[in-house]
């Protein structure tokens, strides 16, 4: 019976840590105090000319940069880039997803890696294998908590993108394990959550061979790894 009610306990304390974490106001609002304006962006057949920039365009890039360091401490700052950089609907934007990533795409950092992750979802399908590749090496240490204190990127936002993520990856049991989790922050009445994990378990069902490919694909390559750390190990004891 104290087993029992010791795991009673513990989902009590989840569900009001879940309620306290929803109803903190985020602490890092972003700033949106520059004019969008993208008739103001230089194209070239019909595309953003990545090469030349318009005076609005660099106003708009300088004013967030000026923003982000003003704003967030020194370790925070890989997270004022994604942050501030959301809410933009243009050119700049990916300007600044760029510049955040050649800041930062080196650091070992946890809360610099979940900013790349961020950064190489929102620049698409290309980038999709390193956003989960970041993901996956910082996801252990950014808390819910963390999250909600940048309004871009609260718990339900980043969940629910991620699990999109995976199910573009074939990877369909993260996809719904990161719905279950945006679930929890959303509202609970909101038929959304219930239906995308009963179409990813559909999924499941339809694709079980490209499922096995994937995870056979995993197991190799962490075999591989393990062989590999293995030889290097040998190496430095005949050295």
């Amino acid at each position: 019976m104290k087993v029992i009610q010791n795991f009673l306990d513990s989902l009590k304390m989840e569900s009001t840590k879940i309620a306290e974490i929803k109803n903190t106001i985020p602490k890092y609002m972003s700033d949106m105090e520059w004019y969008q304006d993208s008739e103001q962006s230089i194209v070239t057949d019909g595309r953003y000319d990545l090469k030349r920039f318009s005076k609005h365009e660099a106003d708009t890039v300088y004013h967030v940069i000026n923003v982000i360091r003003e704003k967030y401490h020194k370790e925070l700052r890989s997270m004022g880039f994604a942050n501030e950089s959301y809410p933009i609907k243009y050119k700049p934007r990916y300007v600044l997803w760029e510049i955040l990533v050649q800041l930062y795409e080196n650091s070992s950092e946890p809360i610099d890696m979940f900013a790349c992750a961020l950064a190489y979802e929102a620049k698409g399908a290309l980038f999709r294998e390193k956003a989960l590749q970041k993901f996956e090496k910082s996801i252990n240490y950014i808390t819910p908590e963390f999250m909600q204190q940048f309004i871009s990127y609260m718990p339900l936002n980043v969940y629910i993108k991620f699990s999109r993520l995976y199910e573009s990856n074939h990877e369909y049991e993260k996809a719904i394990l990161y719905t279950e989790l945006g679930h929890k922050y959303g509202d609970r009445d909101n038929p959304y959550f219930d239906n995308r994990i009963a179409e990813l378990k559909d999924k499941i069902k339809r694709n079980p061979k490209k499922n096995e490919s994937i995870i056979l694909r995993k197991k190799h390559w962490s075999l591989k790894k393990m062989l590999l750390m293995r030889r290097n190990i040998l190496s430095k004891k005949q050295s």
